[in-house]
């Protein structure tokens, strides 16, 4: 009996730097793993940033040319009215130039007509108009009158040529602002094209940063979501490792008033493998009659409840095929194993599985991760062990 003692105090003890190591391993690796999310978290904020300086000052400079469009729209709208303002007056003056042409071209014509019947008759109807005076004043009057005409067809013909001229000029004029005009509406209409290119261009690239942002943003807030449950995770496994090291400290300064109702199990020399490698030996509830946890009435307890938090690997017993892997009734998410010779062993409330039926599996393998699924008041691992289907209790097989 006092050999028994020792061997159950010298596993309290194991147990307990087992624990306590497995609980340091855990804690360390996630807050590696939250160092890590915190790193990732800077480098993605950096890219937040220099994104957004990127769209900021995208933004400016879409700012500016849309500043510069307008005014070059401004300009080419004055111009196009303009060119066609002078279209018009082109339009006019050309209109104008062709009645001057036609009234010199009359005008021309008359005076063609009267020296033509001058030549022909000579000057004889001058002198018949002459000769035909009454008297000496009439004959001056009418040598006026004929004079009159003369400068009066020669004047006429000189100011027709002259507006002829002064039209033909203006023409000449307004077709050379005209192709002025066109020069500069065609330079303004490039630079117009040109610059809605930079605009359309900047705006793609608001939109890029844009879509880039909100991926950065989401990013983030997956990162700090990540932290908040790897945090958790840290202050869940400290408690628990505290609990853990009180509770195997306790057990190992009671170890000689050991029971099967004590909380704390050492190995009674069986086939089976522990089934939660970082909480060997520590149990929740023992196999036999107890108060139910969730009535409250008095109920048959067919396995260990092994202490195991949420997300713990859960491993095989022992070597086997998997025969039931689902939920199944108050067991939650279960795994039974057939290990021949009718032995089998249950592993019921999981969070999730990993195995398939029909899967064979080796001794110490990942099957499961704890959980607190079906009739369950928090997460543990029910364990049992059946023969030919029928559960015994566990520990002399563990």
């Amino acid at each position: 009996m006092k050999r028994k003692i020792i061997i159950m105090s010298m596993a309290a003890v194991i147990t307990a730097v087992s624990v306590t190591s497995s609980f340091a391993d855990s804690i360390s690796e996630y807050k590696e793993e939250l160092q890590q999310n915190e790193d990732k978290m800077d480098e993605v904020q950096s890219q937040l940033n220099q994104t957004s300086s990127e769209k900021s000052t995208a933004k400016e400079e879409v700012e500016k040319l849309d500043n510069e469009l307008n005014q070059v729209n401004s300009e080419y709208e004055n111009l196009v009215q303009e060119l066609d303002d002078t279209n018009k007056q082109l339009s006019q003056a050309q209109e104008d130039l062709a009645a001057a042409t036609a009234k010199r071209e009359t005008q021309y014509d008359t005076l063609k007509s009267r020296i033509r019947v001058m030549y022909e008759e000579g000057d004889i109807g001058y002198m018949e108009i002459l000769l035909d005076a009454n008297s000496f004043s009439d004959y001056l009057n009418r040598m006026e009158y004929i004079n009159r005409i003369m400068d009066y067809d020669n004047n006429l013909l000189a100011d027709f040529q002259a507006l002829e001229t002064l039209i033909n000029d203006k023409v000449n004029e307004i077709e050379e602002c005209k192709q002025e005009l066109e020069v500069l509406t065609a330079e303004k209409a490039t630079k117009k094209a040109e610059l809605d290119n930079k605009v359309q261009e900047k705006l793609e690239l608001i939109s890029k940063l844009s879509s880039d942002e909100a991926t950065y943003n989401q990013q983030l807030a997956d990162l700090e979501e990540d932290n908040e449950y790897i945090k958790s995770l840290i202050q869940k496994a400290e408690k628990e490792a505290a609990a853990a090291a009180a509770a195997a400290k306790a057990a190992a300064s009671n170890a000689a008033s050991y029971s099967s109702s004590n909380k704390i199990y050492s190995y009674g020399g069986g086939k089976f493998l522990w089934p939660v490698p970082a909480y060997v030996g520590i149990i929740n509830d023992v196999y036999g009659y107890r108060s139910s946890p969730i009535s409250g009435s008095g109920e048959f307890h067919s396995g260990l409840d092994m202490r195991a938090p949420y997300g713990t690997d859960i491993v095989a017993a022992d070597n086997g095929t998997v025969i039931y892997s689902g939920v199944r009734n108050g067991y939650g998410n279960c795994v039974i194993i057939d290990h021949g010779d009718g032995f089998s062993t249950l592993y019921g409330h999981n969070s999730s599985l990993c195995v398939t039926v029909g899967q064979s599996v080796v001794r110490g393998q990942v099957i499961a991760k704890a959980g607190s699924t079906g009739y369950s008041t928090g997460a543990h691992l029910h364990f049992e062990v059946r023969i030919n289907g029928q559960y015994v209790d566990p520990n002399p097989y563990l």
